[in-house]
């Protein structure tokens, strides 16, 4: 039996519609939530494992390679 209210773990996020800018509340576990200004199913933006895993670096090392390269060749002029 549980101790506390299922419930109670639920956080609100909120989010301006990209359509008409209104707050838009997204609750836990919520992926879309209509829009109550213009009615516009928005989504949650899901963050990519690259900005909130820790060993994003080691896995993705080719990508930051490239990336690094890419702006020191921008920076030469080359």
């Amino acid at each position: 039996m549980p101790t506390n209210c299922p419930g109670s773990d639920v956080t609100i996020t909120t989010v301006n519609c990209p359509k008409c800018g209104e707050e838009v509340e997204l609750f836990t576990g919520d992926s879309k939530a209509k829009c109550p200004g213009c009615g516009l199913s928005v989504r949650r933006e899901v963050a990519s494992c690259i900005e909130w895993c820790p060993g994003a670096s080691e896995c993705f090392r080719h990508v930051f390679e490239e990336d690094k390269a890419r702006e020191e060749k921008d920076e030469s002029g080359n």
